[in-house]
This record gives structure tokens, C-alpha cells and sequence, in this order.
């Protein structure tokens, strides 16, 4: 009976390590990488996420309809542009309109559009839209991608078929966008994408008693692969009184947060008022301040009496939400001194971290060499075997 040999694990040294995976190991402890994050020009929202959308990862946005959804794309948008960034807007609801976007204070000249409802098409176009701007934004300024919206995007297959030929394949869109982004997700981290994804709310049938009934359009996969998630939920009309007539000028938007990796789950923004008719208002989008006092108690930089005052390093500021936003709005000075107390991003704070990394000329995201990727529209097929849902 021949003798068995014990074989002994050979334990892999630092150098074997480094030559056999090289950059993909990483020790946080001494990794000198400074976080960006993209804001918003809503001020709770920048709050309730951590800081906005950290560069390179994903944001879903469901909501249902007519509850502000494509109006905080176009707010994180503009800010991608304030900061010298680039939008790719996927219009895949074939709903952009040039005069409406301006008005958002979109220029169109930083704006790249692609018009296609074909998931594979789409992703191809991400990729090659991402490396080209990638490489002439050299400076760590943010690239946005917008895709508006999930519920409107379908595999080639089913876009293809005639609707009398036969009935479409159940899950072939779920696996189309499960494999975008199984096979994106790594390029747009590395080339430092900011996403945001447009969802729709529907509701989940079969839900039990107390328990959440909506639902998502697309499968499971984004829920995954998304950093961020928040639902927006549309509330009562805001009105305003014009030459003796009621005007509708907005609505009150509530936004729950489902899910948020990068930083503490935070309480919902409740009533935020959006507005949508510049004929009768200062500007489109999210009141700015909206609950903004509330955040400056919560963090005990104000100090709220039960009279409903507003004091700052006990000095009175103001009587009233109202009244604390109007000041606000107003003084400059004292607005930058609580932004900064309570730690809100804004589109200053983090153009002064992209100054400061050109300074020391850091570019986080080199594009280097030949970024080879896989082709989604050359074949559309997924061979693994996963659960999905349409």
C-alpha cells in the first residue's frame, strides 16, 4: 500500500501577491483616495444621502407619478455642470425637451443625449460615451449618467418582435439590465460616473398586511447594484394667489429612503415643495431650504425654543420656519456658516476637494491604456441562471 503524502499550503508572499493580482488588492488603512461627492442644490436631500451621490456609484430614483423625479436629475445635472462635468442623458421615454431643460438651467452644449428604448444599444453607448469624456475630463470634474427611465427600456428581442408573431419572452428585460449591469459596473466605478437611475412605483400584489406593497419596474437588479435608493411620493397641489386667482404653481413631494450604503439611513423629507410653473415662481425644482432648520436643530446648531425661535450661538435669528428660511435665503454669510456647521455638501465644498486635488495634480480617474469591454448588443443572450422579475 503506497504511503500517502501530506502536501504542505505554501502561503503566497507580499511580491507573489502583487505580481499575481497587482492593483486589484488594496489596503484601505493606507489608501490616500479623497471621497467626491456630486450635491444637489436641495440642501436636505444632500443631508439625507450622506453628501449627494458619491462619484462612481448609483442612485435610484422611484417615485410615482409627477413627483419630482426628472426634476432632481436635472438639480444634480446642473450641478454636474457648475462643476465643469458632462451630462449622458439615456431618453429612452423619448420626453427631453430642449426649452425645458434650459430652464432647469441646463446648457445644452454639455449635454449628450441618447435616444434609444434598446437596453443592449444603451449600454454599448454608456461605455464608449464614458471612456470618450473621461478622457477629456481630466480633472476629476463629474460626469452624470441619466437614465430616464428604467420602466421605458427593453431588450432588442422584445422591441423586435410583432406584437402578432407571438408573446415576447418573461424576464428577457430583467436580464438584459442584469447584464448591463453586471458588465458596466466595474468600468463606470473606474472611470468615476456618477449614475442616477429613474424608476417607477408600482404596486406589488400578493403583499401581506403592514407590509411595504410597492414595487419597482426592471427585476431585482438594480435594488442590488444601486449604492442609493429613495422614493418620491407626490402630495397636495401648491398653489399661488395671481391677480385674485389661484394659480397651480407646484406640488408637496415626500422622500423616503429605502437603502443607502455609503452613509446612516436618515428620516424621510416630508412636504418638500416643487415647482414646475415659472411663469408664476423665481425658478423650477425643489425649494432648496425646505427643512433645513429642522437639520440645523437636529445636529444642535440652532437651538429652537418652545415659542418657535430660531437662535444661533444664542442670538436670535428668526420666529418660524418661514421666517428662518426667508433670512436665509437672504444672508449669505450666515447661510455659509450653518451649511458648514452641520456639514452639508454643496457645489462649493466639493469644487474646493476637485481644486485641491489639481493642485497636487491627482487625477482619480486616469484613463489608461486600452480599456477593453464586452459588447452587450453583440449578444444579448445571459447564460446565467437567476430569478427574475418584470
Amino acid at each position: 500500500m503506497a504511503k500517502k503524502v501530506k502536501i504542505g499550503i505554501k502561503v503566497p508572499t507580499s511580491s507573489e501577491l502583487n505580481r499575481r493580482y497587482g492593483n486589484l488588492l488594496i489596503n484601505p488603512s493606507t489608501q490616500e483616495r479623497p471621497k467626491l461627492w456630486l450635491p444637489s442644490r436641495f440642501l436636505a436631500l444632500n443631508y439625507q444621502y450622506g453628501g449627494g451621490i458619491p462619484f462612481g456609484k448609483i442612485l435610484e430614483v422611484m417615485g410615482q407619478e409627477s413627483s419630482g423625479k426628472s426634476l432632481i436629475a436635472y438639480d444634480f445635472a446642473y450641478c454636474t455642470q457648475q462643476l465643469g462635468g458632462h451630462v449622458i442623458w439615456v431618453d429612452a421615454e423619448q420626453s427631453w425637451d430642449n426649452s425645458w431643460a434650459e430652464q432647469n438651467g441646463i446648457e445644452l452644449d454639455k449635454v449628450t443625449i441618447i435616444s434609444s428604448t434598446e437596453i443592449e444599444t444603451i449600454s454599448d453607448a454608456i461605455a464608449d460615451l464614458s471612456i470618450l469624456w473621461r478622457s477629456k475630463l481630466t480633472h476629476n470634474e463629474p460626469i452624470l449618467l441619466v437614465v430616464d427611465s428604467i420602466a421605458a427600456m427593453d431588450c432588442t428581442e422584445n422591441i423586435n418582435i410583432k406584437m402578432t408573431d407571438g408573446k415576447a419572452e418573461m424576464g428577457g428585460r430583467a436580464k438584459a439590465l442584469y447584464k448591463m449591469f453586471r458588465i458596466r459596473t466595474e468600468l463606470l466605478s473606474k472611470l468615476g460616473i456618477t449614475q442616477i437611475y429613474i424608476n417607477q412605483l408600482r404596486v406589488a400584489l400578493n403583499v401581506g398586511f403592514g407590509q411595504d406593497n410597492t414595487t419597482s419596474t426592471g427585476g431585482k437588479a438594480l435594488g442590488f447594484y444601486a449604492s442609493i435608493r429613495s422614493a418620491f411620493y407626490a402630495g397636495k397641489q401648491v398653489t399661488k394667489k395671481v391677480k385674485g386667482k389661484e394659480r397651480k404653481v407646484g406640488k408637496l413631494v415626500s422622500i423616503r429612503p429605502i437603502k443607502n450604503k455609503v452613509s446612516p439611513l436618515r428620516n424621510t423629507i416630508s412636504k418638500a415643495p416643487i415647482y414646475f410653473n415659472p411663469k408664476y415662481v423665481e425658478y423650477v425644482g425643489f425649494d432648496r431650504y425646505h427643512g433645513f432648520a429642522d437639520i440645523l436643530v437636529e445636529e444642535d446648531v440652532l437651538e429652537k425654543t418652545s415659542g418657535g425661535i430660531y437662535k444661533y450661538k444664542g442670538k436670535t435669528v428668526a420666529r418660524g420656519e418661514e421666517k428662518f428660511q426667508s433670512v436665509v435665503e437672504e444672508d449669505d454669510k450666515l447661510r455659509r456658516k450653518l451649511i458648514k456647521a452641520c456639514g452639508i455638501n454643496t457645489i462649493s465644498v466639493t469644487q474646493s476637494k476637485i481644486d485641491e486635488l489639481v493642485e497636487k495634480g491627482i487625477n482619480l480617474f486616469p484613463v489608461e491604456g486600452n480599456l477593453d469591454y464586452e459588447s452587450q448588443s453583440d449578444d444579448s443572450g445571459d447564460e446565467e441562471e437567476e430569478e427574475f422579475e418584470d
